[in-house]
C-alpha cells in the first residue's frame, strides 16, 4: 500500500467542507454526538445514522471521536456565512469517509511503531468510550472542596466549587437538549440557581475567529494529524453570528471540560496551587476511598514522618495491608502532558513527560527501601509480598511494549541516579493505575485479596495491562459487585439541584 503525504491526503476533505455552512455542519455534529453520547433522537434528516432499534454505538461505523477531528476541521474549512446547508446523513457520512481515509492513507503502522501507534489510539479513543461517570464528578467535586483549594477556585472562577459543578451542570443539561444559547443564558439561569455564572460560561467560550487562528496553529500536516490537540478542547463553547448565540458543537466535550479540564484553568491561575492545595486533596481522597471500600479486612496506614530529626523523611503516602500483601500507594496528579497523546513514541516531547512519571517510581523505590529495612515507624515487613503502587488522576495508557519499555528505561536510569538496585524491579514490581481503575480495584482486592489481584500485574504475561482489563478478564463476578464509594455525593448534589 503506498501512503502518501498528509497534505495530499487530507485535501478531498478540505475542498468537500470548504463548500458547507460552519454552522449548519456543527449543528449536525452536535446532533451525532448527543445521539452516541447521551442517547438522544436524531432529527429526521439524521435518521439514517442509525438504521438499528436500539442504541448500540458501537454498530453505526462512526466513532465520537471521529465527530471531534470533523469538527476541528469544519472550524478551518467551512464557510462561516455562506455555504450549502446539511441536509442528510449522506452528506455527513462521505465526509468522515474521506476522514477516515485521509487518516488510512497518511500514516503507516509498521512493526517498529505498531505498539506506539496503540498507546495513541488508546489516548484518542479509550475517554470517549468510557465516557464522564459519576464516579469522576465525585472526585473531583470533594476534590475541589478541599481546604484552600475552594479558594483557588474562587479566585479562578469568581464562585465557589458547589457553584462551579452546578453553573456546569446546568449549562451541560441545557445544551444536551439545545444547541445554541442566547448571551443571557446565565442571568436567566440565575432564576433556578440563584447565583450567575456568568464568569463559568465565559471562561469556557471563545469567538470563532480566535479559535480558528488557534485550531490553524496547533494542526499538523503529518503522521500527527490525527491526534493533533484541537482547541475545542479548552472553548467547547462558540460565540456565532455577532455574539448573538452561543453553540456547544459537541457537548461531550463541555462533560470533559468542566470536569477533568477545570484542573488546567487552575494550572494556568497559579501552578503553585497544585503542590499546596490540589495535590493534598487527591491524596485526601484517596485516603477517603480506602476508608471506603475496608469492610474490615484492611489495615490502613496514611504518611507519617520518620528518620532522624534532623533530616525527617515521609513514608509513602498510603499503605494498604491485608493477610495476603501490602500495597505502597503513592498518589500523584501527574497529569499527562499533549506531547505524550499526540507524538510516536520515543521522542523528545514523549521522553520528557514519562520522565516524571519516572521519577515518581524512583521516589517510591527509595522509599520501600527504607520500609523493608523496618525504618517506618508503624507498618513493618512480615514477609508477605509488597507491591508499589502509583496512583494518577490521568489514565497513562501503558499497556503496549514500547511504551512500557520506554517506562522501564526510564525507571532503571532513576533507580541507578537513587542508587538503587534494579533488581528490586523484579522482586517488588512497580504498577501505574489511574484513579478511576484504583477505585475499581480496591473494592475487587478486598474480597478476593491483594495479592490475588496483583500478583498477575507484577509477574508474568500481564506486566503492563490496565487495570480495567485485568479486572475484567479474572474477576468478572468480583467487578460486579464493585459500588460508587460515595452515593450520597451524587444524591445530595441532584437534591441541590431541585431545591433551586
Amino acid at each position: 500500500m503506498a501512503y502518501q503525504p498528509v497534505m495530499e491526503c487530507f485535501k478531498p476533505l478540505r475542498n468537500s467542507l470548504r463548500k458547507y455552512n460552519l454552522t449548519s455542519m456543527l449543528q449536525a455534529i452536535w446532533y451525532l454526538s448527543n445521539h452516541i453520547e447521551f442517547g438522544n433522537r436524531l432529527p429526521p434528516y439524521l435518521d439514517a445514522a442509525n438504521p438499528y432499534p436500539q442504541k448500540d454505538w458501537t454498530r453505526l461505523g462512526f466513532f465520537q471521536w471521529e465527530l471531534d477531528t470533523l469538527a476541528r476541521e469544519a472550524i478551518l474549512h467551512c464557510d462561516a456565512v455562506r455555504g450549502d446547508q446539511v441536509t442528510a446523513w449522506k452528506e455527513v457520512a462521505a465526509l468522515l469517509n474521506k476522514l477516515k481515509w485521509t487518516e488510512e492513507q497518511a500514516h503507516e503502522a509498521t512493526t517498529e511503531n505498531i505498539f506506539a501507534e496503540m498507546s495513541r489510539i488508546a489516548h484518542r479513543q479509550f475517554h470517549w468510550q468510557n465516557g464522564v461517570g459519576h464516579t469522576s464528578f465525585t472526585r473531583l467535586r470533594r476534590m475541589y472542596r478541599y481546604p484552600g483549594m475552594d479558594g483557588v477556585v474562587q479566585d479562578v472562577y469568581g464562585l465557589t466549587t458547589e457553584q462551579v459543578a452546578l453553573g456546569g451542570f446546568a449549562a451541560l443539561a441545557t445544551y444536551m437538549q439545545h444547541f445554541a444559547i442566547t448571551p443571557d443564558w446565565p442571568e436567566n439561569a440565575s432564576n433556578l440557581l440563584q447565583f450567575n455564572c456568568r464568569s463559568l460560561i465565559e471562561n469556557l467560550t471563545t469567538d470563532l475567529v480566535p479559535l480558528r487562528q488557534a485550531t490553524l496553529n496547533a494542526r499538523s500536516l503529518d503522521e500527527n494529524w490525527s491526534y493533533t490537540f484541537s482547541p475545542l478542547w479548552l472553548h467547547p463553547l462558540i460565540r456565532i453570528e455577532d455574539g448573538s448565540r452561543i453553540i456547544c458543537p459537541i457537548p461531550g466535550l463541555l462533560a470533559r471540560r468542566i470536569t477533568d479540564g477545570l484542573y488546567f484553568d487552575i494550572a494556568g491561575h497559579d501552578v503553585d496551587a497544585l503542590s499546596a492545595y490540589l495535590g493534598p486533596a487527591f491524596q485526601t481522597y484517596m485516603g477517603d476511598v480506602f476508608g471506603r471500600a475496608n469492610k474490615g479486612k484492611f489495615r490502613v496506614y496514611p504518611e507519617e514522618r520518620y528518620g532522624k530529626k534532623g533530616a525527617p523523611k515521609d513514608t509513602v503516602d498510603w499503605i494498604i495491608e491485608d493477610d495476603t500483601a501490602s500495597l505502597f500507594v503513592e498518589v500523584k496528579l501527574l497529569k499527562m502532558g499533549n506531547a505524550a497523546k499526540v507524538y510516536l513514541a520515543p521522542q523528545d516531547a514523549v521522553t520528557n513527560q514519562f520522565k516524571k512519571l519516572a521519577k515518581a517510581i524512583g521516589q517510591v523505590y527509595a522509599t520501600l527501601r527504607d520500609a523493608t529495612e523496618g525504618q517506618y515507624p508503624s507498618w513493618k515487613p512480615n514477609g508477605k509480598p509488597v507491591h508499589p503502587v502509583i496512583v494518577t488522576m490521568d489514565n497513562w495508557n501503558l499497556f503496549t511494549h514500547t511504551v512500557q519499555g520506554l517506562l522501564d528505561d526510564l525507571v532503571g536510569k532513576e533507580l541507578d541516579r537513587r542508587g538503587i538496585e534494579r533488581t528490586i524491579l523484579q522482586t517488588n514490581r512497580y504498577v501505574v493505575c489511574c484513579a478511576n481503575d484504583f477505585e475499581m480495584a480496591i473494592q475487587v482486592m478486598h474480597e478476593v485479596g491483594i495479592n490475588a489481584v496483583m500478583k498477575d500485574m507484577t509477574t508474568g504475561d500481564k506486566v503492563g495491562w490496565l487495570f480495567g482489563g485485568h479486572l475484567r478478564s479474572a474477576f468478572p463476578n468480583s467487578l460486579e459487585k464493585v459500588v460508587p464509594l460515595f452515593p450520597e455525593e451524587r444524591s445530595t448534589f441532584l437534591a441541590n439541584i431541585k431545591q433551586r
